[in-house]
């Protein structure tokens, strides 16, 4: 969901980091396909959201660290073109279904990106997916301020604000019952996930100083801890987050930064035809549309032909990837472009 590139070698690694991420949640919610209600690692990729996160703090820390550079009004207008129409797209899509039903209110509640304050089952009713997409503009409204405000991100404002989110979140997970509506809306939005934005941001300032063998170690730590909450996960289910004090995500957050610095030291520059960048990019450019859409194949495929098992969740991914493809070419990236042109036209360099 970001389009940040400044180098190639960055460039590789957010891109299929950012594939990854989505493959990640596809394949979560692919899982009860092959394993029915049963619990096993498939499920635990519903983390790739968490990395989402991380991935947009790290594309942003630039503007984060220097608004001056940037004209707040330009970059919100790039962001709308970037996440909107394809939303809006994929809104209509899912409200089209067969199994769903068109509610205006609920279309336009999703539109509004008002769809995770009214209640759960508002939230996921037309894809659970939906749910980050209102952080993700929050998170962007933040940046927008600063940038406005001139406000530069130091140390002390991040540990400021690390602080204060992680703290709402240790309350909200103390104080308030799990079903609660005030819970519904902290979890699901930018008070409590703040910290994984600021955890993306922070591994682009230790990435420019870090050298390959300190990534590589940091990287495998990355990875060691995941094993280890996506172990607890299988293990114990839904008690991790009261075991981690309703910081679950966040850890998961930890690991993946710390994958990302790796990728981000250890990945050099490569050239625009390379194998490793063609594939990079493609998933990269595939990355929203696997995330928005991947929740409506399944279903299509059943209801027009009935498969089921390992014939639904391979034609599934194949079915996802294509529309991606499809919505890329098509909505996606011209919206993109036509964004980023219209904001060249209103940006005047102070």
């Amino acid at each position: 969901m970001n389009d940040f590139h400044p180098t190639r070698g960055i460039n590789i690694s957010i891109e299929l980091l950012r594939g990854v991420a989505a493959v990640m949640v596809m394949l979560c919610h692919y899982a009860v396909i092959l394993q029915g209600t049963e619990r096993g690692w498939l499920n635990f990729f519903y983390t790739g959201v968490d990395f989402f996160f991380v991935i947009s703090g790290f594309v942003f820390a630039p503007t984060l660290l220097a608004p001056a550079r940037e004209n707040a009004a330009a970059f919100a207008i790039r962001r709308v073109f970037r996440i909107y129409p394809l939303f809006l797209a994929a809104i209509v899509f899912y409200a089209l279904l067969p199994h769903k039903t068109w509610d205006n209110s609920i279309i336009l509640q999703h539109a509004l990106f008002l769809h995770t304050t009214v209640s759960k089952e508002i939230a996921f009713y037309y894809n659970p997916a939906f749910w980050s997409l209102p952080v993700e503009m929050e998170f962007y409204m933040l940046i927008a301020l600063c940038v406005l405000l001139r406000i530069r991100s130091t140390a002390f404002i991040m540990l400021f604000l690390f602080g204060f989110s992680l703290l709402a979140g240790l309350m909200a997970h103390q104080f308030l019952p799990a079903d609660s509506h005030t819970q519904l809306v902290l979890s699901h939005h930018l008070p409590t996930i703040l910290p994984e934005f600021l955890l993306g941001t922070l591994a682009y300032q230790i990435s420019r100083k870090c050298a390959r063998l300190p990534g590589l170690v940091l990287g495998v730590a990355g990875l060691v801890l995941l094993f280890m909450l996506g172990q607890g996960f299988v293990t114990h289910g839904d008690t991790m987050s009261d075991l981690t004090y309703g910081q679950f995500n966040l850890l998961c957050a930890l690991g993946y930064q710390l994958i990302l610095i790796a990728a981000v030291v250890l990945f050099s520059p490569a050239r625009a035809d390379a194998p490793l960048s063609q594939l990079a990019s493609a998933l990269g450019n595939l990355s929203y549309g696997i995330y928005l859409f991947h929740n409506a194949i399944p279903p299509l495929l059943n209801h027009f032909f009935q498969l089921d098992g390992m014939l639904l969740f391979t034609g599934s991914i194949l079915g996802t990837l294509c529309i991606a493809a499809v919505m890329y070419n098509t909505l996606e990236n011209p919206a993109r472009n036509y964004g980023r042109h219209f904001a060249r036209q209103l940006y005047r360099p102070e």
